[in-house]
């Protein structure tokens, strides 16, 4: 089984500084840019990270040596490529509302998305379909994501 590389590690940490400091500014931040204008940015980058997460799968499913080798591989890399889709529709949903209705309604639809997406995966890696050491990245990611999702909407909302 393949392991999850270091630089993979230092990205998505580095990956998760937008969001740390999209929160701030949004909750602390007193600038002549519009609040909308920030969440705006705030629920794009989500966006963009949620499709991402999505494309790990795909990224997985059509690798030519695969790192985990599993009785049906083939369903696997399957059931992969459908799922990778849908963290694509969800942030196109997330920028949606966001962009037609409030910003902050695409803040709470990605403070949905990206743990249930998570849940989705870790029932994947229980099955040995993801590589050592991704779900603790993940759930590192995921947890960071979702509190600066869940500060911005109390600050926001109330």
């Amino acid at each position: 089984m393949k392991r999850l590389p270091f630089v993979a590690v230092v990205l998505t940490m580095a990956g998760l500084l937008p969001f740390l400091f999209g929160a701030c500014c949004i909750v602390f931040f007193n600038s002549g840019v519009p609040v909308p204008n920030l969440l705006m940015g705030f629920v794009f980058y989500g966006t963009v990270c949620l499709t991402f997460w999505g494309a790990v799968q795909w990224g997985l499913a059509l690798d030519p040596s695969p790192s985990i080798i599993t009785a049906g591989a083939d369903r696997v890399d399957t059931m992969r490529l459908v799922l990778g889709i849908f963290p694509a529709l969800a942030g196109w949903v997330a920028a949606y509302l966001a962009f037609a209705w409030q910003p902050v309604a695409g803040v709470a639809a990605l403070a949905v998305a990206m743990p249930v997406l998570a849940l989705v995966e870790r029932e994947g890696w229980r099955r040995g379909a993801l590589p050592t050491g991704y779900m603790g990245l993940r759930w590192i990611a995921t947890a960071v994501m979702e509190c600066s999702l869940i500060i911005v909407l109390v600050a926001r909302a109330f």
